[in-house]
């Protein structure tokens, strides 16, 4: 599919019914009716950069911040395995006080009680580091790109460079990693031809997975009173990217729900190719409001998405649940 062709999709709002018929058409025939839920551990929402539309950003002095114990995440994990989830997803913000030695004893601990693939979502680390998280036995990483733009990303994400995440993402795929990127759809100053870009790099990467989601206006943050992301030209995002990316895993985010809380996760289902759903699964927070405290710090709106009630977005979308760990569809149909 061509850029003219993506751009005068995302620009017909009109015709978006014809268009996530095809999604759900190609996500049909390559990746059937099975949906994978994958439980997040959000260990940590310290972090060390500024990025302007993330709650959790370094120099939030509102944020109540918190950290687990490395016994504290790997207990989270393996309640996540006697849940039945086979995808543990290892997410925090850009953290150092977590050390190498630190991250590789917790992966190693979860693998060794549990037959569990592990995905991390640390942001940008050392790549001595990268591959030994690798070693110690994590298979997936998760690391958003978040906008093609790079006069975009260096605004949004003040004294960092575009080109160093992608390069970060391609050393990644060099070392074996199953690897996962993703964007945000409506960011300040977003452009339809940015967005296009973000699906072109999608289709010529061909990443094992991605990970869409709007942009949630924080009232902590200096994008405060932006307004946020459309939830139509995300759905239009979503299935472009299932039609030019046809087996890589799709997940619906949270922010997803956040955006629409009846609707968005059903609708990135049934309209946008979606076929993965990553709930927050953190009980080592006292209850429900803990849980929705986190997410607050994240997305403003107080969405919190459990385990059930991502069984019900599933349930609703006549999705049945895949029992395997939901690895890469590209190690058996290709990248192209």
């Amino acid at each position: 599919m061509n850029r003219e062709a993506i751009l005068a999709a995302l620009r017909d709002a009109d015709n978006q019914a014809a268009l996530f018929r095809e999604a759900d058409q190609v996500r049909r025939a390559h990746c059937g009716d099975k949906a994978q839920l994958r439980g997040v551990v959000h260990f940590s929402n310290h972090c060390c950069r500024n990025d302007l539309y993330c709650g959790l950003y370094k120099d939030n002095a509102e944020a109540k911040r918190f950290r687990m114990t490395g016994d504290q995440i790997v207990q989270t994990a393996l309640s996540i395995a006697q849940a039945g989830l086979r995808t543990v997803v290892l997410q925090s913000g850009e953290d150092y006080h977590y050390t190498c030695a630190m991250l590789c004893s917790v992966i190693e601990r979860i693998l060794s009680q549990a037959e569990v693939a592990i995905t991390l979502s640390l942001g940008e680390r050392p790549r001595n580091e990268l591959r030994a998280f690798k070693d110690a036995g994590a298979g997936r990483y998760l690391m958003k790109h978040e906008t093609m733009n790079p006069e975009l990303y260096s605004r949004m994400r003040p004294g960092l460079r575009l080109e160093d995440r992608l390069g970060t993402i391609d050393y990644l795929r060099e070392i074996g990693f199953q690897v996962g990127v993703g964007n945000i759809v409506g960011l300040p100053g977003q452009t339809l031809e940015d967005l296009c870009e973000d699906i072109a790099f999608f289709q010529s990467f061909q990443p094992d997975m991605i990970n869409i989601g709007p942009f949630i206006p924080h009232h902590q943050t200096p994008l405060r009173d932006e307004r946020p992301g459309d939830m139509d030209l995300m759905l239009r995002v979503f299935a472009l990217t299932r039609i030019v990316t046809r087996n890589t895993h799709l997940a619906a985010a949270n922010t997803v729900a956040t955006l629409s809380p009846e609707q968005g996760q059903y609708q990135a289902f049934v309209h946008g190719g979606a076929n993965v759903i990553m709930p927050n699964c953190n009980p080592f927070l006292k209850s429900r409001n803990d849980k929705i405290e986190y997410e607050f710090q994240i997305t403003t709106r107080k969405r919190y998405v459990s385990i059930e009630e991502a069984k019900r977005v599933l349930k609703r979308a006549k999705r049945t649940l895949d029992q395997g760990r939901g690895d890469s569809l590209k190690m058996q149909g290709g990248r192209s």
